[in-house]
């Protein structure tokens, strides 16, 4: 069926409003219209656009689509959004009138590498954020910087969080080795109209969850439960971090928790009333919990929530970096003291996840630590129980 005369003139100015924007934007560049159609070259290196050039873009990217004025100024399309950005927080005004401090090195490119890798990433994480998305691809081999992922996320459709500073400045504090201190806390959100109570135990050292639950209600004997399955699989922590919620702690005597630690030969420490910052470690797995996952979904009972949440943890613990210990290490690499071997395997820009060095059914890590403590002692731990090698019951020295 032939056109109408109405619809052929529409097109015909719509073809006529791109050529006329596309050589706009070539006679910027100093570049024929026919050079760059028969696929000139692309803007040199280190080329600037003074702020009339990239409102001239700017203005022709409305009529054509910022992706083929991106294309044809020879930028990423990530440039062009920036300056968008700029020109509607700014002005128009504002923005003709600006001028950088420094030059700068000129228009950076993004490759399609890091482009692909950026975008494939965020897609896996959805809850991830720019930095977060660097450091998943630098333990990939992958170099970009955390402006340009959010560049490419942001022309994506990434809207950023500003976090709000902490009006106090906590004290930070570390475990010395694995199971030396483990956080405990319950985190509590709905499935439907249910509420229900997630338990997290996490090893303070290397953020390692050791186990976790999904209760309908709390409970002393799920508390207990939880803690005897991790020493169970990772042996004992000589120190548990609560706070003091009645399944933790009683104002009254000792709870069956506390007696259950106490039997064991495990410290407990409270954290301060209405002082979350003391728990900071594992406060911060509840907020990337909820971010990464429970706002992600819907879940439609608790039995879905259950299997969603224990491919959770393994990736968390196996292949999710994390912030506090580096940005380049996953909590298992220093759980199983593999720190400094994958620290170099990702120096010689190998993925250390390639080798499938971790196995969800089994884990390997060292069974013995030797510690030398404050007072000169010399202590062995086998599996996080400590076995005195001097200064010994009695005071007597005990050798091995």
């Amino acid at each position: 069926m032939s056109l109408s005369i109405q619809k052929l003139t529409t097109l015909l100015d719509l073809t006529c409003m791109c050529y006329q924007e596309t050589r706009k934007i070539e006679l910027i560049k100093g570049n024929t219209f026919s050079e760059k159609w028969e696929g000139g070259s692309d803007m040199e290196k280190g080329h600037h656009f003074n702020q009339e050039q990239k409102l001239v873009i700017l203005e022709s990217a409305e009529q054509v689509g910022i992706g083929e004025a991106s294309r044809i100024a020879g930028v990423h399309y990530t440039t062009v959004y920036g300056w968008r950005n700029n020109l509607e927080a700014l002005g128009k005004d504002a923005f003709l009138s600006y001028c950088p401090e420094s030059r700068g090195r000129g228009i950076k490119q993004v490759t399609e590498v890091q482009e692909k890798g950026v975008l494939d990433t965020w897609e896996r994480y959805p809850g991830f954020g720019p930095s977060q998305v660097r450091n998943q691809l630098r333990r990939q081999g992958v170099t970009v910087s955390t402006r340009t992922a959010q560049r490419i996320m942001e022309a994506n459709g990434y809207r950023g969080i500003r976090k709000k500073q902490e009006k106090e400045a906590s004290q930070r504090f570390e475990a010395s080795r694995p199971l030396e201190l483990a956080q405990m806390d319950i985190l509590e959100f709905f499935i439907n109209k249910q509420k229900v109570y997630l338990l997290l135990l996490l090893d303070d050292f290397s953020r390692f969850l050791l186990g976790y639950r999904l209760l309908t209600e709390t409970s002393v004997d799920e508390v207990i439960g939880l803690v005897h399955g991790a020493m169970d699989r990772y042996g004992k922590m000589e120190e548990v971090l609560t706070d003091r919620g009645f399944v933790f702690y009683s104002w009254h005597g000792a709870n069956r928790f506390e007696k259950f630690l106490e039997v064991e030969g495990i410290h407990q420490t409270h954290a301060r009333p209405h002082h979350p910052q003391t728990l900071g470690k594992i406060e911060s797995v509840n907020k990337q919990v909820q971010k990464e996952l429970i706002s992600q979904r819907r879940f439609n009972g608790t039995g879905e929530c259950e299997s969603a949440l224990s491919e959770w943890v393994e990736m968390y613990n196996y292949r999710r970096t994390h912030q506090g210990i580096g940005g380049l290490l996953v909590p298992a690499d220093r759980f199983h003291g593999r720190a400094d071997e994958v620290r170099r395997t990702i120096s010689e820009k190998i993925d250390p996840d390639a080798k499938m060095c971790y196995q969800s059914d089994g884990v390997s890590r060292s069974l013995m630590n030797l510690v030398l403590d404050s007072r000169g002692g010399v202590a062995l731990y086998i599996l996080g129980q400590p076995v005195d090698l001097f200064g010994g019951g009695n005071g007597k020295a005990v050798q091995c």
